[in-house]
């Protein structure tokens, strides 16, 4: 026996603008009771929350991974029951070390190779000394880059902190 159509067969379907281009009608869900659109003529449930709810989350993933435009491998994990986005050289250093990182902690591929994931080639480093070991390594396109000495960078702070430059560049706050 066909299933019945909330939508009288002899009237036609129209869209949100009030179109007649629609093939197929509105919907009970299976599990709520809610009328629904459906975008294919398969569709039985409103949501996901509906479809997990009936099917036991059978076809819910537990982890999905694919590679971002930055060439990193990212993902959606469940986290105390919330879907989670991560990347996955973070994801396998907190199951690694047992704990969350830190936002100044810094997960660094020893490599260099941002898909290769083993253990072995990831290190936990402080945000700041990230930064300096790859601006250390760096190839400027533009400008230049300063060959001093450590005496005279040291000189050159010494005759910053002495003229004060940064308070003079600063606004000063009316209170």
């Amino acid at each position: 026996m066909p299933k019945r159509l909330l939508v009288p067969q002899d009237s036609k379907l129209r869209d949100t603008w009030g179109r007649n281009n629609r093939k197929i009608p509105d919907r009970r869900c299976s599990e709520c009771g809610k009328v629904f659109r459906p975008h294919r003529s398969s569709g039985k449930y409103c949501s996901r929350k509906c479809s997990w709810a009936n099917n036991g989350g059978h076809n819910r993933q537990p982890e999905t991974w694919w590679t971002d435009r930055k060439g990193y491998m990212s993902g959606r994990v469940w986290i105390n029951g919330k879907h989670v986005f991560i990347r996955k050289h973070r994801w396998i250093m907190e199951q690694h070390i047992g704990r969350p990182l830190s936002k100044t902690e810094v997960v660094h591929h020893i490599n260099e190779d941002k898909q290769d994931n083993r253990i072995e080639n990831l290190e936990i480093i402080q945000f700041g000394n990230h930064s300096t070991n790859h601006n250390t390594t760096r190839i400027y396109k533009k400008g230049y880059k300063l060959n001093l000495t450590d005496e005279e960078r040291k000189s050159r702070s010494e005759r910053a902190k002495a003229t004060r430059i940064w308070e003079h560049t600063k606004p000063k706050r009316e209170v």
